[in-house]
């Protein structure tokens, strides 16, 4: 088996909200916070909201490309498919059959939490909702890493995976709630891989993705 360990920098380019199931005083929509800080509040994004948006945008890259992609998050249309073998995202990101290859780290933002206050919209007349005031919390930051870890048959196989990553990660995309309202946006600046603990550099891996995507 080869070991795959992929370390992604972020930067954050307008303030971010990811929604938590606690209480707030004063507050309607809380942020998720870190739950291993114990009293310290530290706004955190879970491992699977960010493994959820990174597979979305390698799906839409695959099919804009022709490859033939389960349709995730619906159960009964994801891999193992009746008559067809397991698309290329589920041997990387598993699905509910089939286990993942890849380990999400929880991310830490190192940043202050503050209070927003929004209005309901009716979309339909373009106009602010009666009674629909409510607070929300975002956090402030310039930039976080993560981490992600998975183990492979192959080099070759950890280097797919790599690739598929590098894809998702590069478009440029929003995570969390309020996206219309311009919140959560963040661009890739650093993406460093290595296969059992040997360096690739990015030409190699962007020599990789252009061979997955040919039809």
């Amino acid at each position: 088996m080869n070991e795959l360990k992929v370390e992604m920098t972020f930067a954050l380019e307008t303030p971010l909200h990811v929604a938590g199931d606690r209480l707030a005083f004063g507050v309607d929509r809380a942020i998720y916070l870190d739950p291993r800080a114990g009293k310290t509040e530290r706004p955190a994004i879970p491992a699977t909201t960010l493994k959820g948006v990174l597979r979305y945008h390698v799906e839409a890259l695959l099919r804009a490309k022709g490859h033939d992609v389960c349709e995730a998050p619906r159960p009964d249309r994801m891999c193992p498919r009746a008559g067809k073998s397991t698309c290329m995202v589920c041997e990387v990101f598993g699905s509910p059959r089939i286990k993942s290859r890849l380990i999400f780290q929880e991310i830490v933002l190192l940043s202050d939490i503050d209070l927003r206050t929004g209005v309901g919209i009716e979309r339909s007349r373009k106009t602010a909702k009666e009674d629909h005031l409510f607070s929300f919390e975002v956090s402030y930051g310039t930039q976080f890493s993560t981490k992600i870890k998975g183990m492979f048959p192959n080099s070759d196989d950890a280097l797919v995976a790599s690739a598929l990553l590098f894809a998702g990660a590069k478009t440029g995309f929003a995570i969390g709630g309020a996206k219309s309202r311009g919140l959560g946006w963040m661009t890739l600046q650093g993406f460093k891989v290595t296969i059992d603990n040997v360096e690739r550099d990015t030409k190699q891996i962007e020599n990789k993705l252009e061979e997955v995507l040919s039809p």
